[in-house]
Formats: structure tokens, sequence, C-alpha cells
């Protein structure tokens, strides 16, 4: 047991430690060291971890496989930097990230060489959605490692490779070979488990996270990522529990009520969800996550007047992530209503966003809405295009699902073109990529454009079962799957003559909830299918109500959508007859 006491005359400063055996209470040995000023300190405690050492008895070759370096060399030369940062680490981890990267960026300015410094900037601005300036800080202390712990150069470079799945590979063995140093240290095994929750490898991130409770941490992101890794395999009980024993153990914190509040999303109990984002509100009326998420909810219940209104408050936020989510979720809004030449302009204004604060992996994601929005109003030249814009900010971004997704969506407007050997190229790439990288289960993906490719030959049984193993690597219980694979299983069955099938994967389509949030023309569309399927069985009552359904949400819609004059031709000669 080492017990040490410190004293302070006006510049000066002692310590003091004792060392005892543990089983007896046996004094082993007593040192004392002095110096001046506080530049003293980290010499002072080098001296004693010396002292300390010749104590334990240790033999030269333990000694030799020692580990540990002097602390101003590891760490900073300067104590007033290491209270800066040792300040700045308790803002991050309660989720005030601005105000750590103030206190980063003063320990910083006295220590220009401080790496941990760098390294929690970057952490910061990763959080608040900030990515290229994630990557220049984080890459800065990936250049200093040469003069850290082991314990401090392997959580760096464990970070610096998370930043590409390029290298997750490497990003592993980091956080790995960290653990094995030091198995309580919660830090490396929250970012492992994001690593593995990346590559929907949930129970292994379950592991991680679980692993960091265990050591109390009080770590806010890793109770909603475990309970985002339960909602993954459909595990809400768990979910639930862990947020609320946050809760009842730690704080009530708005984070986590935003967790909860996504947990009865997924559930399908939208007004628990609401309440629950009452609460945040309460705690913390600045955070932006509180009109994203109401917003949300109002779409899920139908309510869209609310939600533009909660999406619009994000437009007039400080924070650069508030505005990108904003013109996000109102791209969304419009394509729910029909609206495709307003999702078009927000759209850009998003791309001018994003260029605006640097952000290439923004771009690259709006770069891919626009494109699914010229593919779906029928411009497949246009969408061609912002997929090589696409794929070009994400490449720079460093962003490899973007570049999959550009892959992905290219090969869409190639089948929109009825370009088929373009779609399967284009297909065949992204099957390669998929297949050099660690989250396997993206081949889902390939599975969705093989089915697409099927359909139009009208091989209706291969499409479907194409589909159908989509869906089955697609994570999430069923309110969260996407509405964009369930949509063409149901046109599949439709086009083979089996309505029922079809009307049953079209009914699951209007009961999601996160499945549908980025594809809200696909929902508005599923009633415009059923009221078709209801008509065809001579279920008038059910086809008019469906009609109508689809024409309430479209009333505001552009002119000349097809779908609109058809429904409204059909439902005058049902209610007719």
């Amino acid at each position: 047991i080492l017990q040490g006491a410190y004293a302070k005359a006006g510049d000066e400063f002692r310590i003091n430690v004792t060392l005892q055996e543990a089983s007896t209470g046996e004094l082993i040995g007593s040192e004392s060291v002095a110096g001046k000023g506080e530049k003293s300190i980290f010499i002072m405690v080098d001296e004693l971890t010396r002292r300390i050492k010749a104590n334990f008895k240790l033999s030269e070759e333990e000694i030799m496989s020692d580990f540990d370096r002097e602390v101003r060399n590891i760490t900073t030369s300067s104590p007033e930097a290491y209270k800066y940062y040792v300040e700045g680490r308790k803002h991050h981890n309660s989720g005030t990230y601005r105000k750590s990267i103030q206190l980063m960026e003063k320990a910083i300015s006295i220590d220009p060489e401080f790496a941990m410094s760098y390294r929690s900037m970057a952490m910061s601005y990763f959080n608040l959605g900030l990515f290229s300036e994630s990557r220049k800080y984080m890459q800065r202390a990936f250049e200093l490692t040469d003069r850290l712990s082991d314990r401090e150069r392997y959580r760096i470079q464990g970070d610096f490779y998370s930043d590409s799945e390029k290298t997750y590979d490497k990003a592993i063995e980091a956080f790995k070979k960290s653990l094995e140093l030091y198995p309580e240290q919660t830090g490396a095994s929250h970012n492992l488990g994001n690593v593995y929750q990346d590559i929907e490898e949930w129970d292994k991130s379950i592991e991680r996270y679980e692993m960091c409770i265990r050591y109390k941490t009080e770590f806010i992101p890793t109770y909603t990522q475990l309970a985002f890794s339960y909602r993954a395999k459909g595990m809400y009980d768990e979910a639930k529990k862990v947020l609320e024993d946050y809760i009842n153990n730690v704080s009530d914190i708005a984070a986590i009520r935003h967790g909860l509040a996504q947990n009865y999303i997924h559930q399908g109990q939208l007004d628990l969800a609401l309440a629950e984002m009452e609460k945040a509100f309460l705690l913390d009326p600045t955070h932006y996550i509180n009109f994203r998420r109401r917003g949300d909810i109002y779409v899920y219940k139908g309510d869209l007047v609310k939600a533009e209104e909660e999406y619009r408050k994000l437009l007039n936020l400080r924070e650069p992530a508030a505005q990108a989510f904003g013109s996000n979720r109102l791209v969304h809004l419009y394509l729910l209503k029909g609206k495709f030449d307003e999702a078009e302009k927000l759209g850009k204004q998003g791309v001018e966003l994003s260029g605006k604060y640097g952000q290439y992996l923004w771009e690259s994601l709006f770069h891919l809405g626009l494109a699914k929005l010229y593919r779906k109003s029928g411009n497949p030249e246009e969408a061609l295009r912002e997929c090589d814009k696409a794929w070009e900010n994400a490449e720079k971004a460093h962003f490899l699902f973007g570049q999959k997704r550009a892959l992905y969506q290219k090969a869409r407007a190639f089948l929109g073109l009825k370009s088929m050997p373009e779609a399967q190229e284009e297909s065949d790439k992204l099957k390669e990529m998929i297949e050099s990288g660690l989250n396997k289960k993206e081949i889902r993906r390939c599975y969705h454009l093989l089915g697409m490719m099927e359909l139009e030959k009208g091989n209706f049984s291969r499409a479907i079962k194409y589909f159908e193993d989509t869906l089955a690597l697609e994570s999430y219980a069923p309110l969260a799957k996407d509405a964009e694979f369930i949509n063409f299983l149901a046109l599949a069955h439709y086009k083979s003559g089996n309505l029922n099938k079809a009307r049953e994967n079209y009914e699951w389509i209007t009961t999601l909830t996160r499945g549908r949030l980025d594809c809200g023309d696909i929902y508005a569309k599923s009633f415009y299918m059923l009221g078709k399927i209801h008509e065809e069985q001579d279920t008038t009552a059910k086809a008019i109500e469906h009609y109508e359904k689809f024409l309430e949400l479209w009333k505001d819609a552009d002119p000349g959508i097809l779908e609109v004059e058809d429904a409204e031709k059909r439902l005058a000669g049902l209610t007719s007859q």
C-alpha cells in the first residue's frame, strides 16, 4: 500500500510517501522529495518512482523489462498544461465538447507537443460531427506518439486508424495491445466497441461497452452506444435498463433521455418517446438533438407541420452539425410530401453548407441524397453525376461507407437507364470493396442490386430470394428495417401476382418508424400500392381508404406525378360506383 501527502510553503513543495506490506501493515520503506515551483512536480514524481521500485526489490531482469518512462516526457512537462487537460477531459466526458476544446487549446498553447490534448480535441470535434477538424488534430496526435507511454501510444494509434474502415484492422490490433497492458482502460475498450459497432459485430461491441460499465465508467456515450447495440439485436428491455441505470446511479442527462426516446421509437411507442424528449428538453433546452428527435417523432405520428417546425429550428442554431441535420431532415420530409423540387433545393443548400465548413463527409452524403432524389424523379443521368461527386468527397474524407454507397447509387442509376452491363459492373466493384473490408454484412446491398436486375428480367422468384436475403442481413427489429429493401420485395410479389404477400409487405412499410425516415416517398407510395391491391381484390372500402391516405400525404406534391394522377382517377371511379 502506497500512501502519500504533499506540503507547500511559498514556492517550495515536498512530497512524503510510505510503502507498507498490505497483509501485515509492515513498513517497507519511506521516501521524501522536495522541489521548487509547480514545474518540479513531475520531476519529483519520477524520482519517487525510482526509489519506490528499489523498495520492491525487483530483479535486474524485471527492471530491464519495465516499460515505465518519465512522466514529463510521456505527457507534458507543464503541470499547468496538464491541469487544463484534466479539466478538459471532465467536460468531454460530460458531453460539453466545445468547452473541452477550449481547454485543450489552452493546454496546447502552453505545450505545443502535448499529444493527448490533440487527441482529445480530435475526439470532441468528432462527437460534434466536424470530421475534417477531427482528422487534422488526430493526425497531429499520431505524429507525436513517439514521446508517449505504450498505453497512450496504442490508444492514439487505435483512434487514428479508426478514422477509416480501410484501417479498422489496425485499429482493432492497437486497442487490443493497449488492453493487454491495461485491461481496465475504459477509453480504449469503448473505442474498440465503436469499431465493432461500425462493422455490425454487435456481440463484440456489447462485450466492450459492458466491460467499461463494470469498471464504473460515467462516460455517457458508453451507455448510449451499448443501448444502440442492444437495439440492433432487438433487445429493447436490455437497452432500456442500461439507460435507466445511468439515470438512477449517475445522473439524469439529456443525452440519456434521447437514447430512451430512440428505444421507444424503435418499438413504435411514440407517445412515450415524445415524453422522454420533453424531459430531455427540460434538462438541456439548447441541445440540438432535442429538435431533431422531436421532429422525427412528429413525422412518425403524422404531424408534418410540427415536424417541419422542429427541423427548421435546427437551421437557425449556431452549431454547424445542427444546420446540416436540419437540411438533411427537411430533404426527407419533402420527399414524404412528394415535393421533389423543394427537396432538391435543400439538398443543394446542404452541399453549400458542407463546403462552407470544409466537411467532405457531409458533402458526400448530400451528393448521395441528391443522386437518390434525381433517380427517383426520373433523371438518372444527373444522378450519375451526383454519384461521382459523392465518391470524390468520400475519398477526400477517407469515408469508405460513402464510396460504397456511391457505387450502389450508381448501379441503381444505370438500372434506371436500362444499362444492365454498366449496372452489373458497378455492383461488381461494390462487391469487391465489401469483400475486402471487415463488414461482410454489407453484401446485402449487392443482393439488393441482383434482385433488381432479376426483377427487371422478369425472374420474380429469383428476385424475391435476393430481396429476402437482403433483409435477412439487415440489422434491427421489424420497425427499423430499411423501407427501400421491403419495397422491392413487395413489388416483386406484386408483379408475380401474389397480391397477399405484396399487401403484407406494403402494410409492413406503413408501420415502420426509423426504417422509413429516409424513404418518405416509399412510405407514401405504399398507400398508393395498397389502394391498387385492394382494388384488384375487390375490397373497395380499403382501396378508397388507402388512395385517400396517399393523396392526403401528396396533396401539395409537385405537378405531373403519375401516381398522383392515377390515384385521383382510380379514387373518382371507386367513389362514383
